[in-house]
């Protein structure tokens, strides 16, 4: 791990301090793991793209992979001291109080997105049929082209 800010490198600085932090939060119990997203359905995975259409393939499927919002509990933010476990109390109780509406909301999004998504891979799969039967039709064309003309096929 190398840590570079404003140019500089600071792992020596700033490197163990951050493992040692890393280390504390893995031993917390009741804490949520943050979610890790495989390689394979991370947007690193459009670099392995080696044209358009196999972009546009990769993109729909990551899209459909991530057209949804997940609604789940995550751990508030504190700041030390008295202060902060005061508000942090209270932004639950807010939470509480307003987990049902933003469920709503986020359930509608959700069928939102699906529906994006849905119509994205229709016009991609429908352009694709398009490109396939225009080829196909050109090929005719030209085929009949060369027949009227006497030619052979170029």
């Amino acid at each position: 791990m190398r840590i570079i800010i404003a140019g500089q490198d600071c792992t020596k600085e700033l490197g163990g301090e951050i493992r040692q932090r890393a280390e504390e939060l893995k031993k917390l119990k009741g804490r949520a793991a943050p979610s890790q997203i495989p390689a394979e359905i991370g947007a690193l995975a459009l670099h392995k793209s080696n044209s358009d259409a196999d972009y546009l393939d990769n993109f729909v499927q990551l899209l459909r992979y991530r057209d949804a919002s997940e609604p789940c509990d995550f751990d508030i933010p504190r700041k030390p001291g008295f202060a902060g476990a005061v508000m942090t109390q209270i932004k639950k109780m807010l939470w509480k109080l307003m987990r049902y509406q933003h469920d709503r909301i986020a359930f509608r999004q959700n069928l939102i997105n699906g529906f994006f998504t849905n119509a994205v891979e229709f016009e991609a799969t429908e352009r694709k049929r398009m490109d396939d039967e225009l080829g196909r039709r050109l090929d005719k064309i030209e085929a009949l082209l060369n027949k009227s003309a006497g030619k052979g096929p170029v």
